[in-house]
């Protein structure tokens, strides 16, 4: 039974949390997950691996808070970024975002995505709860531009879901091939289906 005091390692390490997440999502983007364990990543970010234990109580853990992060850095860019902002359709949207992902630092993502989807997968809690961070908040701003668009809602969900479909299969075929002009050449393709909005 506890008193309700707080451990003092916890209180001095609790302001690390953020920078230790981005640390670790640095080292995971870089080196994958097929044998990451707490150990290697603590000892990579200059910490122990009782304070990684601390922050992320389990490897899985560690891992559906990366995939957390890494989203909302995504739609935080696709929100903010001026770059982004200035585009006059959800067409346009998606190709400057579609350019942006192509670019081998943002590439390592859906490298990460497709191991994390892999571990998952046969597991419903832990699919359940990576779900949202890699599917339906991604599904957000596509929406949104969609329905500025004209579309209607359910018309918007629907083709951004394809959309996003697109962009993540062609991603994967893209890493394996390296065919840029075919898979750029397939995008412009599921691009064209935002044009013009069907009648309400």
């Amino acid at each position: 039974m506890t008193d309700g005091r707080v451990d003092g390692r916890t209180l001095r390490y609790r302001h690390r949390r953020p920078a230790l997440l981005d640390a670790a999502t640095e080292y995971v983007l870089e080196h994958g997950i097929d044998d990451v364990s707490l150990r290697p990543v603590a000892a990579a970010l200059g910490v122990s691996h009782a304070t990684l234990l601390r922050h992320f109580t389990s490897k899985n853990e560690l891992l559906l808070q990366i995939g957390e992060k890494i989203r909302a850095d995504v739609v935080r860019s696709w929100q903010q970024d001026e770059h982004f902002r200035a585009a006059t359709s959800a067409a346009e949207l998606v190709r400057r975002v579609w350019v942006r992902l192509c670019e081998p630092k943002e590439q390592r993502q859906f490298i990460l995505l497709f191991q994390l989807v892999g571990r998952v997968a046969r597991v419903p809690a832990d699919a359940a709860a990576l779900a949202p961070s890699i599917v339906d908040d991604w599904l957000t701003p596509i929406e949104e531009r969609l329905r500025a668009d004209g579309w209607s809602a359910d018309a918007a969900r629907s083709l951004a879901t394809l959309v996003l479909g697109q962009i993540r299969g062609l991603q994967l075929d893209l890493l394996l091939t390296g065919d840029r002009a075919r898979v750029d050449a397939a995008f412009a393709a599921a691009v064209a289906m935002m044009g013009s909005p069907r009648p309400r």
